[in-house]
């Protein structure tokens, strides 16, 4: 009887110390680390100044046949910017909006510098998707004078796998694909912009 009660004692003593010893090295915060997060745009260095555009279409309805439109400027309204983060081990999700991002932009300005649109910190994560809001029209700078461009999509998407780590700054750079206008049969113009994404990571 006596030896039973020793061995419980000491199977009792290995619980307690083990317990002790968990509670010592459980984190020291519940708070998830934080990382820096900046976006930026530029534009595609290939693209021509100005902007050359020819239009098709019957000059009886409007459209200009074969009339090239010298674009100088083309101007969006960016009215957020947004990226979706996966948490860490992937087992959240979620959407985060880029404060203060909103902007208005020459397109055609952007292939000579990269123009910071935003940056916030946030929880340790991959960025897997950046997505920009863009007004439903545009304007372009043709001569003295402009003109209304109808944007196809109000969404620009971009993939990426960014890491975003505690103490260190992930820098993502979208970049403008040439700009696509089109002149429709009736004279209108066109915008389908194309988003591609580069990302580095500093300390």
């Amino acid at each position: 009887m006596t030896k039973k009660l020793v061995g419980y004692g000491i199977v009792g003593l290995v619980i307690a110390v083990a317990l002790i010893a968990g509670l010592q090295v459980r984190p020291q915060s519940v708070l998830p680390s934080m990382g820096n997060l900046q976006i930026s745009i530029t534009g595609d260095p290939t693209t021509s100044d100005p902007l050359n555009v020819t239009c098709h279409g019957n000059s009886s309805h409007g459209g200009q046949d074969g009339q090239i439109l010298n674009l100088t400027s083309l101007v969006v309204n960016i009215s957020s910017v947004q990226v979706h983060r996966t948490g860490e081990l992937n087992l959240t999700g979620d959407w985060i909006t880029i404060p203060n991002a909103p902007k208005t932009l020459d397109l055609l300005s952007l292939k000579t510098f990269n123009q910071i649109i935003g940056s916030t910190s946030m929880p340790d994560g991959v960025i897997s998707l950046v997505r920009l809001t863009v007004g439903s029209t545009a304007t372009a700078g043709i001569g003295t004078g402009s003109k209304t461009v109808t944007v196809s999509s109000g969404h620009l998407d971009a993939q990426t796998s960014a890491q975003v780590t505690s103490g260190r700054v992930t820098s993502i750079t979208l970049e403008l694909v040439q700009p696509h206008v089109v002149c429709q049969g009736n004279g209108d113009l066109r915008l389908t912009p194309e988003l591609t994404v580069t990302s580095e990571s500093t300390d």
